[in-house]
């Protein structure tokens, strides 16, 4: 079972919804109301993906990362082949952005279909180390209140929501470092869902020279 884009399935919400569930498995989709979790505590936490060799067909998801019952943040951090979203590459290919193959998601899967929140991830182009061809880079914030995204993260995925397989290479990697936990979602689930948006990721890029896409509270150039 799989995604498809929801411009093309109306009913996309429930297969999503199913599709993660089964994908990630087991007790990691608990209520987890029953659960201690951590409050305000450091966990220091790295987790390094190597993707290369791995094929995502069309809808496919694949889970990276699953700290319930804890929401938490930190940062993230994928390279992939590149795809030109502004413009056409040219003499000022260094001021274009570039989008990955696939769709990061965040936020919480739930046995409770309510309790049920995942939204992209915004991310930031990293132009200094993309070489525009084969390997991009991009990082965002866990959670990034101000561009959007998830508010309480515990679930981080890759989704393909293109036509094609999307097939990595060895220099292509996910790398997620989290740096606290903010709290349990079992004291602060999310109700009135379910919310699931398949969507492609916001890209920002502070360092080209179109200022409406440096995201908000980034616009002095440091993120």
């Amino acid at each position: 079972m799989t995604f498809l884009r929801q411009n093309k399935l109306s009913m996309i919400a429930g297969t999503a919804i199913l599709t993660i569930a089964l994908t990630f498995g087991g007790y990691s989709f608990a209520s987890h109301s029953f659960e201690a979790g951590v409050t305000g505590d450091n966990i220091p936490d790295n987790t390094h993906i190597t993707l290369n060799g791995i094929t995502l067909g069309p809808g496919e998801v694949m889970p990276v990362y699953d700290a319930s019952p804890n929401y938490v943040s930190g940062h993230f951090l994928l390279t992939d082949e590149c795809v030109l979203v502004d413009g056409e590459a040219g003499d000022d290919a260094e001021n274009d952005t570039y989008q990955p193959r696939v769709a990061v998601i965040a936020g919480h899967i739930d046995e409770f279909n309510a309790a049920t929140h995942i939204e992209p991830m915004p991310l930031f182009y990293i132009n200094l180390v993309s070489n525009q061809d084969n390997r991009c880079v991009w990082h965002a914030h866990i959670p990034d209140p101000l561009n959007g995204g998830a508010p309480r993260v515990t679930d981080i995925a890759i989704a393909n929501l293109g036509e094609s397989d999307v097939t990595f290479s060895g220099q292509h990697v996910i790398d997620i470092n989290i740096q606290s936990v903010l709290g349990s979602i079992g004291d602060d689930p999310y109700e009135g869902g379910p919310v699931v948006i398949l969507d492609e990721n916001p890209i920002f890029d502070l360092n080209d020279d179109d200022t409406t896409n440096d995201g908000l509270g980034h616009s002095g150039g440091h993120s």
